[in-house]
């Protein structure tokens, strides 16, 4: 299963331009999408309805549970739920809709040309996600290119808030890099369902305002990482730490899968992506094998197919978490006092 939502005529809710991290189910398009594009190709122009959860009592009854509300899909027949396993939503919660996710991005961009590259929902429509195509890039050594990109992420199951965040896509192995250069919270933003979207798009706004800086200051920090020697021995301690592989205590061999996840790693810090310009024996090469690992190898399945469950915690999870820590790691433990190779601004 590819956890992607479905329409009641079994068609993905999900539409793609390019190549990207996600998986090439639903509709490609041959541009970047408009708000208004994204919507349809996506099948995502579904109303979402919170209603209050009802209860038969032992006579039969039926009554109202105070100030408690479940969150449907209405797909034009009937309510799909989108607060599942006693989950509910109280008073305060508002829903966001998908319309507005996504015309967010007209407003933050202040332009309704297509901007969307990939947009999308999971199980029966509680995660939507969007992917924006950013105007500037950063080349690194002046051969690596990479793209700046908008993603935001709208739970409409009460579990979560609104998720903004700047997510850099290295264009040769697109594989998505960490901005969280110290908490993330310069590059991560959350909107509460407590409020109309507008009482926070102006505070939004002016951090949007300041993203180019920070994404270009993240840039001087990322060439640095080419300045860090990293030998191969340093770079599987890096790859075992980061990846946090459990070692035998009597042994002190790792288990087999996850010596599995370290040979990999290696194959990869050892293959074309990983040699660009000046890369080979960096910490940006290490850097960029176990992120590459993370999106595109710990995502898939036993069978060989990719699990947006997985792809997804690669952008917001347990996996993300993991390549913050590859960019903290290779900081703290392998940095030492570095020259800062140039880069380019397109």
């Amino acid at each position: 299963m590819h956890g992607l939502a479905q329409t009641k005529d079994e068609e993905w809710m999900t539409a793609w331009a390019g190549n990207t991290p996600w998986h090439r189910l639903g509709t490609k398009t041959d541009g970047l999408m408009t708000s208004q594009e994204a919507l349809k190709k996506a099948h995502l122009d579904w109303q979402v309805e919170k209603l209050p959860l009802r209860y038969v009592d032992t006579n039969g009854l039926v009554s109202t549970v105070p100030e408690t509300y479940g969150v449907f899909r209405n797909d034009g027949e009937k309510y799909v739920p989108l607060t599942r396993n006693g989950k509910a939503v109280g008073k305060v919660w508002k829903a966001w809709q998908n319309v507005d996710a996504l015309s967010f991005i007209d407003e933050l961009f202040q332009t309704h040309d297509g901007k969307i590259e990939v947009c999308g929902a999971l199980g029966n429509g509680e995660r939507v996600w969007v992917l924006a195509r950013m105007p500037n890039n950063i080349v690194l050594d002046g051969v690596d290119t990479i793209n700046q990109f908008l993603l935001i992420s709208n739970c409409h199951d009460g579990t979560g808030s609104v998720v903004i965040m700047l997510t850099p896509i290295r264009v040769v192995c697109q594989n998505t890099l960490n901005m969280a250069l110290q908490s993330g919270s310069d590059f991560i933003w959350r909107i509460r369902h407590t409020g109309k979207k507008d009482t926070h798009l102006q505070k939004v706004l002016e951090i949007f305002a300041e993203a180019n800086e920070s994404f270009f200051a993240w840039g001087e920090q990322a060439a640095q990482l080419l300045d860090i020697e990293m030998s191969l021995d340093e770079a599987k301690e890096y790859f075992i730490d980061t990846l946090q592989l459990k070692r035998n205590k009597e042994t002190d061999n790792l288990a087999t899968r996850g010596q599995g996840m370290l040979n990999k790693c290696v194959a990869l810090l050892a293959g074309e992506n990983n040699k660009v310009g000046d890369m080979e024996g960096s910490a940006w090469a290490a850097y960029n094998a176990v992120t590459e690992y993370i999106d595109h190898h710990a995502t898939e399945l036993r069978n060989g197919d990719k699990s947006i469950k997985r792809m997804e915690s690669a952008l917001f999870g347990p996996l993300a978490r993991r390549k913050q820590a590859a960019w903290t790691n290779a900081f703290e433990d392998y940095s030492e006092e570095v020259a800062l190779h140039a880069v380019v601004v397109e």
